[in-house]
């Protein structure tokens, strides 16, 4: 197969894949507010840990888990927004994007076992041990995806600066690093809001990412 040909979708199967993006979002956002939020900001992302409602969180976990996965589909419709500009970038930023949520998938599945671990080991000499496995292990997956964000921004904004099919200059600026710094300064400007959304950051991320490439469909959809 030529690098100009690929795989024929109608506009509406396009946008059906965008689609699947932002509810993946939006349920994994769901979830992951489940696990992760307190009405008191804690020092640190280990502290929410300990004290999350375990209920509350167990029900988090499946839902955010499960719904990860839709992710693919969403960076699946933005490499096909892309596809006949350059094979080889939009197929990058396929690649990172499945690449980062395959990481926070096995990130967010360990956020309720170390609650578990953590409340229940709250008096155990053992305690620091587990939090220094954690952040080694398991904490620093955080990393990886904000490198891959940060990389695919790179490229999409790329794309949008020497597109030759009318894509409005704007959207450069809801790449998904500059949405992700503009949804954790909400804490600082509209806190109520903040508390809420930045515990599900990279989420909100997606979902006004995947959303305004889904608005914009019918201009920058190649097929």
């Amino acid at each position: 197969m030529r690098h100009s040909e690929h795989i024929h979708l109608s506009p509406i199967g396009n946008q059906f894949l965008l689609i699947v993006g932002v509810i993946g979002a939006i349920l994994a956002g769901v979830g992951e507010w489940m696990l992760h939020y307190l009405p008191q900001v804690p020092d640190g992302p280990l502290q929410i840990l300990k004290s999350i409602p375990l209920e509350r969180a167990q029900k988090g976990h499946f839902l955010s888990f499960l719904a990860s996965p839709l992710y693919f589909a969403g960076y699946y419709g933005v490499m096909r927004v892309f596809s006949s500009s350059s094979y080889w970038l939009s197929r990058a930023i396929l690649v990172l994007g499945i690449y980062s949520f395959a990481i926070a998938g096995m990130w967010i599945s360990s956020r309720y076992m170390a609650a578990e671990i953590f409340q229940w080991s709250s008096n155990d000499d053992l305690l620091p041990y587990f939090h220094s496995i954690y952040i080694d292990f398991y904490q620093s997956m955080t990393w990886v995806m904000i490198i891959c964000i940060i990389l695919i921004s790179l490229i999409y904004v790329g794309l949008i600066w020497n597109n030759q099919k009318g894509l409005p200059k704007w959207m450069m600026f809801f790449n998904p690093a500059f949405i992700y710094i503009g949804v954790l300064s909400t804490r600082y400007w509209l806190p109520y809001v903040g508390n809420h959304i930045t515990v599900t950051a990279m989420n909100a991320t997606h979902v006004i990412f995947f959303g305004i490439l889904l608005i914009q469909y019918k201009k920058i959809f190649t097929y």
